[in-house]
């Protein structure tokens, strides 16, 4: 049995050996004493204090608790011998023989954040003393690649800053450069650090003195000098911030004047003819394309190339400056801007009124109209657009437009929307409202009337165009074509499964959705449609209730083909061939 004593190293507990306890106190009176007399003993001491901790943590768990002699040799062993650093005479014979035996911890290289040469938070530091190599090019590379990700590496930047921790002590230094963690590995390290501090000191005391010497009308005071320490840092920091912002704002204008160019040039992801139609069917004429397209350029790419111009100046250090460089840029651009005004507010005024026609037609009567698409179907190839951007756009989103152009002449095609409404009287009504946009109301109505959409009936089958079209010398201004068919109680209608991208939000009492409401037949009723043949659809169970009462005598339930009754004698349920009662005496089940 052997006596232990509490002991706190660096701020952590320990339980040790009483003679464990001797050799150790020994150990760190003999160290302290050698570096009592050295610049910077006391960060000395903490940081070999701080590693002793670590060491010990890492030998005791809540099984073994207690630090042995074993212990204190293996940590003494790894941090040094006394005598190698500070003569043998604080040793006897027999102490310096036990410390023979050296422990070589392997060398384990552990990832920081570098404080000493971080730009923002040292993660690019940290990670090149990791991998042993210049974190100056991973800088160059993360900045290009932040460039082009649109800046989805920044998140992971920031996510590496949180992640990995900052080597604050000495002993962290050393493992994130996988030196050895030993007494004379940290007091060097302590040393230079500090004689790197006293000679930063030292050059700005010699610059303070030069300021006051030129300035000797000035007072200073030491206030002032700190204050002109943190601008020195601020200027230092703004500048590496300033060469990553030249180097973005270079990047950045290169992508975008070469867009522009492209763009100028026809070289466009929808393709050269296919600008040239929406070009020519939204603006006004001719002339107000060359214009636009001359007034948008300039807008653009006057103020990226100045950025650029100041960019590389700023890069380079350029201290060049003309100032008709500067004027002529901002003429040129102001130039480009009325013209992009001019275009844009005659071609925005020309959206300004809308006019809407009716087309009223009267449906031959019958107990149930089939609806279903015309089977004559738009030849796109003919008009130069292609099929996957119908299946993609117009076959999708109700609001999307295609152009294209046959025999010279230019075409517009836009999506129908069809609903159905409840009639008034006993007609079936098929009401087809065109509208578009125009400068005056006259100019919307002659567009209006202009598009083209049929609507025909053979028999009990209304066919209807899938899409609008518009041509000739009539421009985009927002077309649209709404199809309502109003429909009498007890009417009913078959929707067919070509529908599916014509039909839009049509109201029924079931709040089924237009894609379920297709192949099958919804009566009209003064509630509003009705499916008729829905076995297998998702409706509200509710909706076949024909009678709920809850009162103090219990549930009462009644449907189409059962009947629910919830009270003190139990639960009785009367279907149309089976029925069954649920009391104290068990389940009773009888078939009729």
């Amino acid at each position: 049995m052997n006596k232990t004593v509490t002991i706190n190293i660096s701020g952590i507990i320990f339980h040790i050996e009483e003679d464990a306890y001797e050799r150790l106190s020994k150990y760190l009176s003999t160290i302290k004493g050698y570096f009592s007399k050295t610049d910077g003993g006391n960060e000395i001491m903490s940081d070999i204090e701080a590693r002793i901790a670590e060491m010990l943590q890492s030998r005791t768990s809540p099984v073994k608790q207690v630090v042995l002699m074993a212990d204190v040799d293996f940590v003494i062993g790894s941090m040094g011998r006394p005598e190698d650093f500070a003569g043998d005479q604080e040793f006897t014979e027999k102490e310096q023989t036990k410390q023979e035996t050296v422990y070589e911890e392997p060398v384990k290289r552990r990832l920081f954040r570098d404080p000493d040469s971080k730009v923002i938070g040292g993660v690019c530091g940290g990670i090149g003393n990791y991998f042993d190599f210049d974190p100056t090019f991973l800088r160059i590379i993360l900045a290009l690649v932040a460039f082009f990700s649109f800046g989805s590496l920044i998140i992971v930047y920031i996510i590496l800053w949180i992640a990995i921790p900052e080597a604050v002590t000495t002993a962290d230094k050393l493992a994130m450069k996988g030196e050895r963690i030993d007494i004379n590995n940290i007091s060097k390290t302590v040393q230079e650090e500090a004689e790197q501090l006293k000679k930063r000191m030292e050059k700005y005391g010699d610059d303070v003195k030069d300021f006051a010497k030129n300035n000797r009308h000035i007072p200073r005071n030491g206030f002032e000098k700190f204050m002109g320490f943190l601008l020195d840092v601020f200027r230092a920091v703004s500048r590496v911030f300033a060469i990553a912002f030249s180097i973005f704002i270079i990047l950045f204008g290169s992508v975008v004047l070469f867009v522009m160019i492209a763009t100028l040039f026809g070289f466009t992801s929808i393709g050269p003819h296919q600008a040239d139609i929406i070009t020519s069917m939204f603006l006004l004429d001719g002339q107000d394309f060359y214009l636009g397209t001359i007034g948008a350029f300039l807008t653009v790419v006057i103020p990226v190339a100045m950025l650029m111009y100041w960019a590389i100046k700023l890069l380079f250090k350029i201290k060049y400056s003309n100032m008709w460089i500067n004027m002529t840029a901002g003429i040129i651009w102001f130039i480009g801007l009325m013209l992009a005004l001019y275009v844009g507010v005659r071609t925005g005024r020309d959206f300004s009124q809308e006019g809407k026609i009716r087309e009223t037609l009267v449906m031959k009567p019958y107990d149930t109209l089939r609806l279903a698409l015309n089977s004559a179907e738009i030849n796109w190839q003919e008009y130069n657009i292609d099929t996957d951007n119908i299946e993609k756009n117009m076959g999708i989103n109700h609001d999307e437009y295609e152009f294209g152009s046959k025999n010279g002449v230019n075409y517009l095609f836009g999506n129908a929307e069809l609903n159905v409404i409840k009639a008034q009287g006993n007609t079936v009504e098929l009401v087809v409202v065109k509208s578009a946009k125009g400068w005056q109301k006259k100019d919307a109505m002659d567009r209006a009337r202009h598009i083209e959409y049929r609507v025909t009936q053979k028999d009990s089958l209304l066919l209807f165009d899938n899409v609008f079209k518009v041509g000739g010398v009539d421009k985009f201004r927002m077309q649209e074509v709404k199809v309502i068919l109003k429909l009498p109680v007890n009417k009913v209608i078959y929707l067919d499964k070509s529908l599916e991208n014509l039909i839009y939000d049509i109201e029924n009492v079931h709040n089924t959705l237009d894609s379920e409401m297709l192949n099958r037949r919804w009566i009209m009723t003064d509630d509003g449609l009705r499916c008729i043949d829905c076995n297998g659809l998702d409706i509200d169970e509710l909706d076949e209730l024909k009678d709920l009462n809850i009162d103090l005598n219990g549930v009462n339930i009644k449907s189409k083909d059962s009947k629910i009754k919830i009270d003190s004698d139990g639960v009785n349920v009367n279907g149309k061939h089976t029925s069954i009662k649920i009391d104290e005496t068990g389940i009773h089940v009888k078939k009729h």
